[in-house]
């Protein structure tokens, strides 16, 4: 993936566990990678040229893009992109969660405060 990234994917042979809700709390809804526009146009075109269903949404015209599909395992996938990055994608400043909202999120899962605070020690106020 670069920028000393990994990502991995583990196999579970279809029907040996009941599919789960991706919207649950502790579960996975979908997997966002930042891209530059060009990776974003070359992957478009690869997946349709395959037949893969795909999802363009355009969140801030001529600004902001995503490009919505599922992997073979049924796993929801997100390009993200914003022209103006160029070739040097990053993550969205506009989707960094704030300390504060991480903390309120978190603490419907616990109280331990030790730990809210460990977890969230990286967010911005």
């Amino acid at each position: 993936m670069g920028r000393d990234g990994l990502l991995a994917f583990f196999e579970i042979p279809r029907g040996a566990k009941p599919k789960g809700d991706r919207d649950a709390i502790g579960t996975m809804q979908h997997v966002a990678f930042a891209v530059s526009p060009e990776t974003a146009e070359q992957l478009h075109a690869r997946l349709t040229e395959r037949g893969i269903d795909c999802q363009l949404v355009e969140h801030a015209p001529g600004q902001k893009y995503s490009l919505y599909f599922y992997d073979p395992n049924g796993i929801r996938l997100e390009l993200f992109w914003q022209p103006a990055d160029g070739e040097e994608p990053r993550v969205i400043d506009a989707f960094t969660q704030t300390k504060v909202k991480a903390r309120e999120e978190l603490k419907t899962l616990t109280a331990d405060e030790a730990w809210l605070e460990w977890a969230t020690a990286g967010l911005p106020s």
